[in-house]
C-alpha cells in the first residue's frame, strides 16, 4: 500500500456553526475518498470544516483509486464487481468501505448521489453536509452566444452521459442531439470537470454545450462557466445531487461524536426523502429518476405545528444504538450524544420536537423521452429524518401507481439485454471462454491508496 502527499485545497468558510469542542484521545482521524479531482476538493472542504469544529485535531485526506476511477472508458455494468442486482453505484464505494472496515479510514466522504440507497451491513451515513445548489447547469462553449438551451439550433450536440438528463431533455427538446463526451477523443466520462470544459472549448469540439452539476462547478471555482441553471419543468436533478454524505462504521462512537455537529438537518431530511423514494423505485446510476425537494421548518405556534408530524412515532423507538442520522434535527446541540447502552426511555427525554413542511416533485422518464411520469406530492408535515424518508417511500409508491413501474420494467429489461450482449462481445474480444478463463479486462480489484494533505 503506497502513500503520497497531494496539494491541499484553499481554506474555506466552515460548512456548519462551530460550538463547544470535545477532547478526543487521538489527534488525527483519516478521511477517505476517491481519487478524482472533484472528490478531493469536496473532501478537503469537509476536513477543513471538521478541523474548525475540533481545534487541535487533524483530518488528513487519503484517496483510494476505485474500479470506477481506474477504468474510465468501459461501461459501468462491464466492470467487476457488478451484477444486475448490485447497483453500478457500488463501484464507487465497495473498495472504500473495505478500507473503512479495516480501519485504514475513520470516515468516508461521498457525493451522496453516488451512494447506494441501501448500505452494506456494518456501515452508515452518519451525516450530510449543507447542500450546494442541486440543480443541473447548462454550460455553453466559449465563443457561442447562446443564453438558454432553448436558443440552440436544431441538430446541436449537447454533451452528457447521464440517462436521467438525456431522457428528460429528449422529451423537452427532440431536435437536439445528446452524446457522451467519452465517445470523443477518449475523454474521461467520469473524470475531471476541468478536462471536460477544455474539451468543450476546443476548436474541433462537436459539442455546443455540456450539462453538468452546478454543485461540482461551484466547488471547483467554475461558477462563471454556468450559462444558466436547469430545473423543472425542463430538468429535475438527481437524488442526493449537491449533498456530501459522511460514512462511518456502524456504532463507531468516536466517529459519531466527531460528526454529530457536522450535519445540516434540512439537507439530511430532504435527502432522506429522496433516497427513500429511489430505494422503493430500485433506481441506480442508470435509471432516469428526477427529483426536486424543499424542506421548510415550522416554528412553534405556526400553522402545522400542532399536527402529528410524519414519523413522530418513530422517535419513541430511538435508543443509544440508533444510527446517528436518525437523531438529525431532534437532538439539541448542547445535549450529550446518547451512549450505545442508553434505552429508548432515556433517549426520548433528551429529544426536542421539530416540524417541517416537505414538498417533493419526482419523475420517471423512459430512455427515449416518450413516456414521462410526474408526481407532485401534496405538502406534508414531517417530524424526523425517518419521517421524511417514509414520506419519500410513499411518493415512490404513488409514482408506481401512476405508471412508473411499467417504465422501470422496460428499462430493466433493455438493460439486461444490453448487458448480455456487451458481456458476450467483451468475452469474444478478450478470448474468454464459457468458464471465464482468458485474459479478461485486467481491471483488478485491489485498491491503490494515497494520502492527500
Amino acid at each position: 500500500m503506497s502513500f503520497a502527499l497531494a496539494p491541499e485545497t484553499p481554506a474555506t468558510a466552515p460548512l456548519f456553526r462551530s460550538t463547544q469542542s470535545y477532547n478526543f484521545s487521538a489527534k488525527s482521524y483519516t478521511v477517505g475518498t476517491r481519487k478524482s479531482a472533484l472528490a478531493l476538493v469536496q473532501t478537503h472542504l469537509v476536513a477543513d470544516a471538521l478541523a474548525h469544529l475540533h481545534p487541535g485535531t487533524s483530518f488528513p485526506v487519503v484517496h483510494s483509486t476505485t474500479i470506477g476511477d481506474r477504468n474510465q472508458s468501459t461501461p459501468l455494468h462491464l466492470l467487476s464487481p457488478y451484477s444486475s442486482s448490485q447497483p453500478a453505484k457500488s463501484l464507487w464505494t465497495d473498495e472504500l468501505e473495505a478500507l473503512l472496515a479495516k480501519g485504514d479510514f475513520d470516515l468516508l466522504v461521498h457525493s451522496l448521489k453516488d451512494v447506494p440507497t441501501t448500505l452494506k451491513e456494518g456501515f452508515e451515513i452518519a451525516a450530510c453536509m449543507k447542500r450546494e445548489d442541486p440543480r443541473d447547469a447548462f454550460v455553453v462553449r466559449e465563443g457561442l452566444g447562446y443564453k438558454r438551451i432553448e436558443d440552440l439550433p436544431e441538430g446541436s450536440v449537447i454533451g452528457t452521459g447521464s440517462v436521467r438528463r438525456v431522457a428528460q431533455l429528449k422529451r423537452a427538446f427532440p431536435g437536439l442531439k445528446f452524446e457522451d463526451m467519452a465517445s470523443w477523443h477518449a475523454l474521461e466520462p467520469r473524470g475531471n470537470l476541468n478536462t471536460r470544459l477544455s474539451k468543450l472549448d476546443s476548436p474541433t469540439s462537436p459539442f455546443s454545450a455540456l450539462i453538468l452539476a452546478t454543485s461540482g462547478l461551484t466547488r471547483i471555482g467554475q461558477t462563471h462557466r454556468i450559462t444558466c441553471p436547469l430545473s423543472s419543468p425542463v430538468l429535475l436533478h438527481a437524488v442526493g445531487q449537491g449533498a456530501l454524505g459522511l460514512e462511518i462504521r456502524s456504532g463507531d462512537q468516536t466517529a459519531r461524536e466527531l460528526l454529530r455537529r457536522a450535519g445540516h438537518w434540512q439537507t439530511e431530511w430532504a435527502c432522506g426523502a429522496e433516497r427513500g423514494l429511489l430505494r422503493v423505485l430500485e433506481g441506480g446510476c442508470s435509471v432516469p429518476v428526477g427529483i426536486e425537494t424543499t424542506v421548510e421548518e415550522i416554528q412553534k405556534g405556526e400553522p402545522g405545528w400542532e399536527s402529528a408530524g410524519y414519523g413522530e412515532e418513530i422517535l419513541k423507538s430511538l435508543d443509544g444504538s440508533s444510527p446517528l442520522i436518525h437523531f438529525s434535527g431532534v437532538l439539541p446541540i448542547e445535549t450529550p450524544l446518547p451512549s450505545p447502552s442508553d434505552t429508548a426511555d432515556t433517549v426520548r427525554s433528551t429529544l426536542q420536537p421539530r416540524r417541517a413542511r416537505i414538498k417533493l416533485l419526482a419523475s420517471v422518464t423512459s430512455l427515449d423521452g416518450s413516456v414521462h411520469v410526474l408526481h407532485e406530492a401534496p405538502e406534508a408535515v414531517v417530524a424526523s429524518w425517518r419521517g421524511a424518508e417514509r414520506w419519500g417511500e410513499e411518493c415512490a409508491r404513488r409514482l408506481i401507481d401512476l405508471g412508473a413501474g411499467e417504465v422501470l420494467e422496460d428499462i430493466n429489461r433493455m438493460r439486461r439485454e444490453r448487458e448480455e450482449e456487451d458481456l458476450r462481445r467483451a468475452k469474444e474480444a478478450n478470448g474468454v471462454n464459457g468458464n471465464g478463463n482468458g485474459n479478461g479486462h485486467g481491471h483488478g480489484n485491489g485498491a491503490e491508496v494515497q494520502m492527500s494533505a
